[in-house]
């Protein structure tokens, strides 16, 4: 390349590096790297324009590379969706997307329960650790509703068995150390009731009513 198509080439590149950066400070971009990379390739050119320093072929082709790629065009990051969006369901970062369920005159049994969580997209809420129950009663204990103390949550049984499960036939991750009235066969629904200073789990017969249970989505 003789020195006429050299210069014009260094002009060239510097064009599209000082475009790149005006471009890229107006749009605010928060990429240092871009415009970092920019100045770099634009300083050396400049250099090379005004004499300081003549650049062989190989120069060149590196310095184009350089160019083409910090002017890549690259797919915008895509916003976090919140997840939890459900009328009346709130986030929490141990219980998942939940919503606690009260009512001063409708009584509903497990079943009943269950099957308005359905009707959400969601199920009962399923506890899995003894840190999320904790969790749970601390949010239970803020409202107020009267009635029965019982707090529908998921849990199953068949009455020969002593093995809760999930609504997907898994037995249960998490049960306290004891459960009221695990040897009554024919309590089959497990409850989550609040006591002073604590809680604890009890077997409800499947015709039991409550004012209160809890969804997960």
């Amino acid at each position: 390349m003789n020195s006429k198509g050299c210069k014009m080439m260094k002009l060239f590149l510097l064009y599209i590096v000082v475009l790149n950066m005006v471009i890229t400070t107006a749009a605010e971009t928060t990429n240092n790297r871009i415009l970092l990379s920019s100045v770099l390739v634009g300083t050396a050119l400049a250099a090379s324009v005004s004499g300081n320093y003549d650049f062989s072929y190989t120069d060149l082709a590196l310095l184009t590379t350089a160019v083409l790629v910090v002017n890549f065009p690259t797919n915008p990051p895509v916003p976090v969706q919140d997840s939890c969006t459900a009328p009346g369901y709130t986030a929490d970062p141990l219980l998942g997307c939940y919503r606690v369920v009260t009512s001063d005159t409708s009584f509903v049994t497990y079943d009943q329960a269950k099957q308005e969580c359905v009707n959400d997209g969601g199920r009962l809420l399923l506890i899995n650790s003894e840190a999320e129950a904790n969790a749970l009663v601390a949010i239970l204990r803020t409202y107020a509703a009267g009635g029965l103390p019982y707090w529908f949550i998921q849990g199953t049984r068949t009455g020969a068995s002593l093995t809760w499960f999930d609504d997907s036939g898994n037995p249960l991750i998490y049960l306290p150390s004891t459960v009221t009235s695990q040897n009554s066969l024919t309590s089959t629904r497990l409850s989550l009731t609040l006591q002073l200073g604590g809680f604890q789990y009890e077997a409800l017969q499947p015709a039991t009513t409550s004012n209160r249970f809890v969804c997960e989505i």
